[in-house]
């Protein structure tokens, strides 16, 4: 009796966490079931080649370590990295809203993200005008788009195609003050990842 009512307390528990459906029970021959957690982590690779006011063409490369919660058919993440572009590295912060529009394993979706892009500063005494260096002010950034998911009941795998904005302005740092470029960017953004 105590093992059943033990059972039947962590079923309840879960139950306050998750969303249970018939696709959360795994069956075997044997009577056993699990539920799956709604909360979500994964590692995403983004390239999105820019053409900037400039005319510049620049290609950012960023790994990205998601974590965030799966309801139904739409999911909250944040995310954080590392950016590689024009021989500078960024940390990239965002938040995304993905919608799936299929239960089926080959789930097409849409996404919206939007966030910051830091430049890790080569100079700690940047301000100080203590040599010549190129440093870029934090960017706004956001892309949406549509993709393709492999979706199991453990993870998915998926792969995107959209439209990036990264607003970035790089500054020259020297003897004589300031010199400001504006590399703003509109680009595709083509986004392949794993969640688990």
């Amino acid at each position: 009796m105590k093992r059943i009512t033990l059972i039947a307390v962590c079923i309840i528990t879960a139950g306050l966490f998750t969303q249970i459906s018939a696709q959360d029970f795994i069956s075997s021959g044997t009577p056993a079931f699990r539920i799956l957690n709604r909360f979500v982590g994964g590692i995403e690779l983004c390239v999105s080649p820019s053409r900037t006011i400039t005319e510049e063409m620049l290609t950012p490369t960023a790994i990205n370590f998601r974590a965030g919660y799966k309801m139904k058919s739409t999911t909250a993440t944040a995310s954080m990295g590392v950016e590689y572009m024009n021989g500078e590295n960024f940390i990239p912060i965002s938040v995304e809203l993905k919608q799936n529009f299929s239960q089926n394993i080959w789930a097409p979706y849409a996404y919206a993200r939007a966030g910051y892009s830091l430049h890790l500063k080569r100079n700690i005494n940047s301000r100080y005008y203590t040599a010549d260096y190129d440093q870029y002010d934090p960017a706004f950034f956001f892309n949406v788009g549509v993709g393709y998911g492999i979706v199991t009941s453990l993870n998915e795998f998926y792969f995107s195609l959209g439209y990036q904005y990264h607003g970035l302005e790089k500054f020259e740092v020297n003897q004589d003050g300031e010199e400001r470029t504006d590399l703003t960017m509109n680009g595709v953004s083509l986004t392949v990842g794993f969640t688990f």
